[in-house]
């Protein structure tokens, strides 16, 4: 109900402004000045600073995104403006006019609903709640490029079996050192090069203008649609390369809760016996200043309940049992068992 402002500077815990809303705030992005802030009940709050550069707090805009009212459950900046996801709809807002611009359907099933948003370039990749599928938007002319179905790869990695009667669905979603990382119910997280071409199993090559439907070896199915009249030039299109896509080994006990994604280079300041490093194997040589300089390094991190290696197993067994003498108490939780934040290193070159 409430929106507080505190220091990225210093002093981060003095709360230095504060504003009662009136409904829950889901989501907020800023973009050129201006703050966003998605409530539960489907309005979007729009502020802005005033003349002496301090956020004017006692006069925001309150946006109606139409009927019927639904949460606003995400959002993401897309260029220089905002796509706010609303029940099954994508709502792009010019944040400078606070205007609609466009609206569409993200699912062809009208129940669906949006759950997360990730933009690059001239892509949105959206999922969709209680679905294994990513689909990739075009971030201007608002087309389906692609379709991604994870299922298959996390069924992969746990096994039908541990799977069970759960479907997968993907509960985090960012896009970090030109990777997607996608977060699932399970824990299981998995990372997708992104790339303006689609690389699949066979080496066949699907392009930006190309619209096939191609098996994967892991019996999955990538959808890519494009449509050639639009010959407009793109930055980058991030299709996802499933080929390469790797499953991570460390995950949670429960659902992936969030990523973030902030520079850093960890490696470089720690001993390799402490974190595993492939540019520091034995056969590998030594950067060039040049080659140093133009890799830029991310540290991308994963919240949630638990941790679990899938090589290993989630480790019940040494679960501690309960004191059969005071059975009113509540056994301490295992170190398995608590909130866990897991940290990868990613080095990648400019495009």
């Amino acid at each position: 109900m409430g929106l507080y402002v505190h220091s990225a500077v210093s002093n981060w815990k003095k709360c230095l402004h504060s504003i009662k809303l009136k409904d829950s705030v889901l989501s907020l992005v800023h973009v050129k000045g201006r703050v966003l802030v998605a409530l539960a009940d489907g309005t979007l709050a729009i502020f802005h600073r005033a003349e002496d550069g301090q956020w004017d707090l006692s006069n925001y805009h309150l946006m109606d995104l139409g009927r019927p009212h639904h949460s606003i459950r995400c959002m993401a900046v897309v260029h220089d403006k905002v796509w706010c996801g609303n029940k099954n709809k994508i709502h792009v807002i010019q944040p400078k006019s606070m205007q609609i611009e466009k609206s569409f359907d993200a699912h062809p099933r009208k129940e669906s609903q949006v759950r997360q948003l990730a933009w690059i370039g001239d892509g949105v990749w959206v999922s969709i709640r209680l679905d294994s599928t990513l689909r990739l938007y075009h971030a201007h002319t608002h087309q389906h490029l692609q379709d991604v179905d994870i299922e298959p790869y996390v069924s992969k990695m746990l096994g039908t079996g541990k799977l069970g009667f759960s479907f997968v669905r993907i509960t985090a979603l960012l896009i970090g050192g030109n990777r997607l990382w996608v977060g699932t119910g399970n824990g299981v997280i998995i990372s997708i090069p992104l790339t303006e071409t689609v690389v699949l199993h066979r080496g066949q090559l699907l392009g930006l203008r190309a619209n096939k439907v191609s098996p994967t070896s892991s019996g999955g199915v990538i959808h890519v649609y494009a449509d050639d009249s639009n010959s407009e030039k793109s930055s980058f299109i991030p299709y996802c390369s499933m080929a390469q896509a790797q499953l991570c080994f460390h995950g949670h006990r429960d659902a992936v809760k969030f990523f973030v994604s902030v520079p850093g280079n960890v490696l470089a300041t720690l001993n390799g016996s402490v974190l595993d490093s492939p540019s520091e194997s034995q056969g590998s040589s030594a950067p060039t200043d040049a080659e140093a300089q133009s890799v830029q390094n991310v540290l991308v991190l994963s919240g949630g309940e638990g941790y679990i290696d899938f090589r290993i197993g989630d480790g019940e067994d040494e679960t501690e049992e309960a004191d059969s003498e005071a059975p009113q108490m509540k056994p301490a939780l295992s170190k398995a068992e608590r909130s866990h934040i897991i940290v990868w290193q990613v080095s990648y070159g400019p495009e």
